[in-house]
């Protein structure tokens, strides 16, 4: 599973996400996210994909897959 942090409506930055429920990997992508939000990487979201299936996306928008 990957976790895409994004900027500006594009992916910035992916981050590798242990495999788990579904609940698991959003806990794992707010941490990723969490953890690299700064002044020098100010992402503004992220989605987590399992392959072409989109798990969350961070704002939540109104798109349930």
């Amino acid at each position: 599973m990957r976790c895409y942090l994004m900027m500006r409506g594009h992916i910035a930055a992916v981050e590798i996400l242990s495999p788990g429920s579904d609940d698991e990997l959003i806990e794992q992508a707010h941490f990723h996210f969490e953890r690299r939000t700064s002044v020098a990487e100010p992402f503004d979201g992220f989605e987590i994909w399992d392959r072409a299936r989109r798990v969350y996306s961070w704002p939540e928008d109104d798109v349930k897959q």
